[in-house]
Order: C-alpha cells, then sequence, then structure tokens
C-alpha cells in the first residue's frame, strides 16, 4: 500500500535528510583530512594502501588498522551521501 507524502510530512523529511547530509559532509572532511595526513606520512596513496593491506603486504600493525578504519568510514560516508542526493521529495 503506497501513499503519498503530504506537505508537512515532505518538508519535516526534507529537514531531517538535510540535517543527515550536513552532519556527513563534516565527517568526510573529517575522514578525509586523517587519509591525506597518512598519505603524506606514509608517502602512499590510500586506494594503494588498501589494496597493499588486503593483500597482506602490509602486516598487522596498529597504524594499519587505524588507517583502514579512516578509508571505510569515508568510503562509507561517501555512500551515505550519493544515496541522499537520489532521494527525490
Amino acid at each position: 500500500m503506497e501513499s503519498e507524502l503530504n506537505n508537512e510530512t515532505k518538508e519535516l523529511v526534507k529537514a531531517g535528510l538535510n540535517l543527515e547530509e550536513n552532519i556527513l559532509k563534516l565527517g568526510l572532511v573529517k575522514w578525509g583530512n586523517k587519509l591525506k595526513n597518512f598519505e603524506k606520512e606514509y608517502k602512499m596513496s590510500s586506494d594503494e594502501f588498501f589494496d597493499k593491506f588486503n593483500k597482506g603486504n602490509l602486516g598487522d600493525d596498529k597504524k594499519w588498522f587505524e588507517w583502514l578504519f579512516a578509508y571505510k568510514s569515508y568510503h562509507h560516508i561517501k555512500n551515505k551521501l550519493n544515496i541522499i542526493k537520489t532521494i527525490n521529495l
């Protein structure tokens, strides 16, 4: 059973999506900066790091897991922002 959203409900949903989008954008900047710092420190791109890490070429040092977390967080947020962009109200 599909139902159309009334204008008041649409505005509420739009406001919620706008807030979520702004929060996600802040997170994207935060994690993007962390990635840049890792790239500068270890002199490789995050994509190169991710490939090497997944192939087991870097070992199990804590620093690699911190970079991995930053990498996955950045891409998770980017994906959520792309989903928000597809929503039409």
